[in-house]
């Protein structure tokens, strides 16, 4: 899936959430990172049933949404994205942002279709796998929950070296994994969140992106992955390859601002001639 939004943004001097916000030094948003980084162990102190769900910093004013869905490959997903994309206007706009939780088929995605546009990593993503390193780190609830917070202050301020030196020293002192490590092995979590980290350090300049107005996070993905997941997906739905292309497009065109499926009606409507027509044998 793929959604593109049309945002009303405004630029700054200077970056107007210089710090970082409450809510992320709190535990009530490591269950949150803990899903997103598969981090192992237990919530330090569980969620509270007060966590926000949407960040409490500027965000762009949302104008529009349009969504793609499509149950093929990623290859073919691109130009269907870039196609939809070019028709909505958007590789004319004087802002042009492209934010991703950082796998490896949406970066190649972005590089080939969306080159011209600034890349963002979802910074509740890169926020996780520091707290996947916190906790491996330091087994202790406080000291991991401090370690957490430092590293969270550094990537807010965009000071991402850091703590990607930090966490190559630990690394030295804790060794380099094995090659049959196990996941939960504090030395291969220690090297997946480096390993990220360094991947992307150049998507995380998160002050230049507040004081440009960008957006930070895809939040906005989660809740239209489950409106189409409640067509797609559930007991008694079963479908064909086609069948369920099919599906896919319907319920994203349903769902996008445009509403192309009310003119396609009032279209196939206006035309109806009241006869049904039949193939001779």
């Amino acid at each position: 899936m793929a959604i593109l939004l049309s945002m009303k943004t405004k630029s700054h001097q200077e970056d107007p959430n210089a710090e970082l916000p409450d809510f992320l030094q709190d535990v009530c948003i490591a269950k949150k990172h803990a899903q997103m980084g598969s981090v192992a162990g237990q919530n330090p102190s569980g969620p509270r049933a007060d966590a926000p769900e949407e960040p409490p910093w500027q965000r762009p004013e949302l104008l529009s949404k349009e969504v793609v869905a499509s149950g093929k490959t990623w290859k073919e997903f691109g130009p269907m994205v870039a196609s939809s994309a070019w028709y909505a206007g958007f590789f004319k706009a004087t802002e042009k942002v492209f934010v991703s939780d950082g796998s490896s088929a949406i970066e190649e995605m972005q590089l080939k279709w969306f080159g011209n546009f600034t890349s963002v990593l979802d910074i509740m993503h890169a926020l996780s796998y520091s707290l996947a390193a916190a906790r491996a780190i330091y087994r202790d609830q406080t000291e991991s929950w401090d370690c957490y917070r430092r590293f969270a202050k550094l990537i807010w301020q965009g000071k991402v070296d850091a703590v990607i030196a930090e966490l190559a020293e630990h690394q030295k002192t804790l060794g380099d994994p094995p090659a049959d490590v196990s996941d939960t092995d504090v030395r291969e979590i220690v090297r997946r969140s480096r390993v990220y980290v360094c991947n992307h350090r150049s998507r995380m300049n998160y002050p230049e992106y507040r004081r440009r107005g960008y957006p930070l996070t895809s939040s906005i993905m989660e809740s239209t992955v489950k409106q189409v997941n409640r067509r797609i997906k559930g007991s008694e739905k079963f479908w064909s390859n086609a069948g369920g292309e099919a599906v896919l497009g319907l319920r994203a065109a349903y769902i996008s601002d445009s509403k192309p499926m009310e003119n396609y009606w009032k279209h196939t409507q206006k035309n109806a001639n009241g006869c049904r027509a039949y193939l001779a044998a």
